[in-house]
């Protein structure tokens, strides 16, 4: 029966994994050490002075999104918005009330708790 029970746990643990690293279809992949997220807006491109929503998968999904930014590093400014995060279960979450103001080089920025450590993950994304 123990390993029956051992063999069960196995094969759930090794289907939680599998789910990370994020799938491609959850989005754009950032990683910085033992996390890693799946980022797409939504309700599709980004658009210039039009608010939007991020859509994420964090793993592992015990990881907390804390907090998600984005900046202009060669304006030396963010956006003049707030985001709100929201969890959804099951390492999923989504960022509401993004607007980016201008067209360039955006830095998105993504900090997680994991295991009691905090972790920044950035991504650059061009906006036409």
């Amino acid at each position: 029966m123990r390993r029956w029970c051992f063999a069960v746990a196995c094969a759930v643990a090794g289907a939680a994994h599998a789910a990370c690293p994020p799938d491609p279809a959850d989005g754009a992949a950032v990683a910085a050490g033992p996390v890693s997220l799946a980022w797409r807006a939504e309700p599709g491109a980004i658009v210039q002075g039009e608010p939007f929503s991020l859509l994420l998968k964090v793993c592992p999904a015990q990881a907390v999104l804390t907090a998600v930014d984005a900046t202009m590093p060669e304006h030396r400014h963010g956006m003049n918005y707030r985001p709100s995060l929201r969890a959804l279960g099951d390492g999923r979450w989504r960022a509401d009330g993004l607007l980016w103001h201008m067209s360039g080089r955006w830095e998105l920025r993504f900090d997680l708790r994991h295991e009691g450590s905090v972790h920044t993950l950035r991504q650059d994304v061009a906006l036409r």
